[in-house]
Parts: C-alpha cells; structure tokens; sequence
C-alpha cells in the first residue's frame, strides 16, 4: 500500500485577522488539508478558535479541515463539533474512557475518525484504536503551544506506527505535529509518516503571502 506523502498547514500559526486568505493560500498552495487546533485552556493552557469557524472557512475552501480538539470534555462536546461537519476528527486520546466508542461515534456520523497522542504516551497503549481510524496524529512537542522544538525521541514512535499500519495491510494517514520545518521534516519524512503538520513552516509571521505559503508546501512535497 502507497501512503502519500501530504502537507496539512496548521492555520494555528496564521494571521488571526485573515484565518479565511490563510486557509485559501494553503488550499491554491498544494496542501492536502487543513489543520484546525480547538484548544480549551483546560487541556491545555492555551485558547484557540470557536466551534464555527470550520463552517466559516467551508465558505471559501473545498479541501478537508481537520479539527484538531485538544479538550477535557470531549463526549460533551462532540455532538457540537459533528454538527458542523469537518472533515475529520482527531481526538486527545487520553480524554476519553472508551476511545473505540468515540471513534465509533465519529465514523458514523459521515465523519473520518483519528485521535492525536502525546510524546510521553506509549504506541502500545492504542494499538487496537488503530484498525479502527483514518488518522493517527503523532504530536512531536507536548500540546498547547505552536513554536516549541520538536523532540526527536517521538520519531521512534512513527516507525512503530508506520510498520503496524504496513504489517497490517491499515490506510491510516501518520501526521506529525509540533516542531515541523524543512529540517526535522527529513527526519519524519524517513520514518514513513506522511502528513506534515506545519504552521510557521509554512505561513512565517508576518502577512498572509500565497507565493511563501506555494514554496513551502512545495519544499515540503519534494521530500517524498
């Protein structure tokens, strides 16, 4: 089985003030998707964007939005993120007491199911979550804030779920998220990930650029 290789920008690290002509720039850029962190300073000690902002931006892309909820209460707000219908959605998998009967009720909502898990949590501890999800999102920082570095013991773990999925004949996609540039992405990259997860990689920290967001999605790409 063939595992493309994607690049899904974390509008996290775009100008607040532009959130629609960031996720435009990376759509026309090549991206595959876009990546959409939901933080509730509970998890995690940050905040991030309001539940209606995946049917904001469906006014101006067609490509997939992937929720990202990085949230205690998950199974209470769930029914709230399924309405609105992103394209997937990846939970802390630490947040819930049945993660099967979570993703179950993601899928059958029309609603491609993933769960992220922390650097410090081992692979083996989901390994029977993994028959049943279309996205495994490995985090190579610890959550809650873009900018930090990435920890490269975490690349150990995306070889582990890059050969479980391949043993096992699974599609799921490995994204990577936390510490994503054009320097640890070789390494991630090599380990059989194939979602890169990047946010000033790709939108810097000025104004919202289309040429700089094209370049970097296709430096990117050109790693596979």
């Amino acid at each position: 089985m063939e595992y493309k290789l994607k690049v899904s920008p974390s509008i996290l690290a775009a100008d607040y003030g532009r959130l629609a002509d960031a996720a435009v720039a990376a759509e026309k850029g090549g991206a595959d998707s876009l990546h959409v962190d939901y933080m509730d300073g509970h998890y995690v000690p940050n905040m991030s964007f309001g539940i209606d902002l995946i049917p904001a931006l469906k006014k101006r892309v067609s490509f997939p939005l992937n929720a990202h909820l990085m949230i205690s209460n998950t199974e209470e707000r769930l029914p709230d993120f399924m309405r609105v219908r992103p394209d997937y959605i990846v939970i802390q998998e630490d947040t819930v007491e049945d993660l099967l009967a979570v993703l179950g009720k993601i899928r059958a909502a029309g609603i491609k199911p993933g769960f992220a898990i922390n650097p410090a949590r081992p692979l083996k501890s989901v390994i029977p979550a993994l028959f049943h999800i279309d996205y495994l999102l490995i985090l190579g920082v610890n959550p809650g804030f873009g900018g930090q570095s990435f920890m490269e013991e975490t690349l150990t773990k995306m070889v582990e779920a890059h050969d479980f999925r391949v043993k096992n004949g699974l599609g799921y996609d490995i994204a990577v998220d936390g510490g994503v540039n054009e320097n640890t992405a070789k390494k991630i990259v090599a380990t059989g990930a194939n979602v890169l997860v990047a946010g000033t990689a790709v939108y810097g920290k000025g104004e919202i650029d289309p040429a700089r967001v094209r370049a970097s999605i296709e430096r990117f790409l050109a790693l596979g």
